[in-house]
């Protein structure tokens, strides 16, 4: 078994079909199919089951599938260590970035990281947390920015770097306006079944975040009225100021506004920033820096 015939099978897995694989590793689909019979012939047995919709692996697939991503891994690692010990360097590695928040640690760190490392080419890659956290698992991201509960973490490894409380802002324009506080900081306590008749801009569920603000809302003990789902905290935070509704935002979205007032919520709910990381993998030294920085950072906020 050859290791682009690994990252080839790889690519079916993932895609489900060998057209869309063949398409993602810019070969021909009878190209493919070629490596994939030499690859099962080689081994004397089928590593797919084939239909027009879906190819899923056979159990000896699935073996053939497990091995690839070690050993991949294993490669990809080695590499890093050589290149340490060599002092090489040019060298690459990706950083998942959550949205708005992602890209803000970014663009402040990634000055002072080139000024270190002028020769590492950093790759930044947007994209939700369930995405990171799959890219992750397959080797295809090194570093990721993740938002989440603890419930939430899989089987890659998870870097502390701060834990962020959610509040509740509502409009300055609310008749309990005068009981919260213009610095999230100096917000008093409340229960948040108070705002049960209010309207809320309610984050997608396909954010981390959805899942624990649906169990405030339970614990309140109900469902509120929802204007609108968005993955971004930033439009929430507008509503509010255009005092459309209310939303839970987490801290470093509760800006201070004479348009909207916080509160915490008696529960005191939190997630947690991390960085992320494929189990076991080694961290290159420039990675370990990159990761310095990002606590600094977070430290600071």
């Amino acid at each position: 078994m050859e290791l682009r015939q690994m990252e080839y099978i790889l690519m079916i897995q993932e895609e489900k079909s060998i057209t869309r694989a063949a398409e993602r590793l810019f070969l021909t689909q009878s190209a493919l199919n070629q490596q994939l019979q030499k690859l099962e012939e080689e081994l004397g047995t089928p590593l797919f089951i084939r239909t027009r919709s879906d190819w899923k692996p056979t159990p000896a697939g699935q073996v053939c599938i497990e091995a690839a991503k070690n050993i991949l891994n294993i490669k990809k690692d080695a590499c890093s260590r050589i290149q340490d010990m060599a002092d090489t360097s040019r060298r690459t590695f990706s950083v998942g970035l959550i949205p708005e928040r992602g890209v803000d640690m970014f663009t402040a760190i990634y000055p002072e990281f080139h000024r270190r490392f002028p020769h590492v080419i950093l790759e930044p890659q947007e994209c939700n947390v369930r995405t990171m956290q799959k890219s992750i698992t397959k080797g295809q991201l090194d570093l990721g920015l993740i938002t989440l509960t603890e419930e939430q973490k899989d089987e890659n490894t998870y870097l502390h770097m701060a834990d962020e409380e959610i509040f509740l802002a509502v409009p300055s324009i609310h008749p309990l306006a005068f009981l919260g506080s213009p610095n999230a900081a100096d917000a008093p306590d409340i229960d948040l079944g108070n705002f049960s008749g209010d309207s809320f801009i309610q984050i997608s569920q396909s954010s981390t975040m959805y899942q624990l603000s649906e169990r405030l809302f339970e614990e309140a003990g109900f469902a509120p009225h929802v204007l609108f789902y968005t993955v971004s905290n930033v439009s929430k935070y507008r509503m509010v100021l255009a005092g459309i509704g209310c939303a839970l935002l987490p801290a470093v979205f509760a800006v201070p506004n004479e348009n909207a007032v916080f509160f915490r919520l008696k529960q005191h709910p939190a997630w947690e920033i991390t960085m992320c990381c494929r189990k076991d993998a080694y961290l290159s030294t420039a990675e370990k820096a990159f990761l310095d920085l990002c606590r600094r950072y977070w430290e600071l906020q």
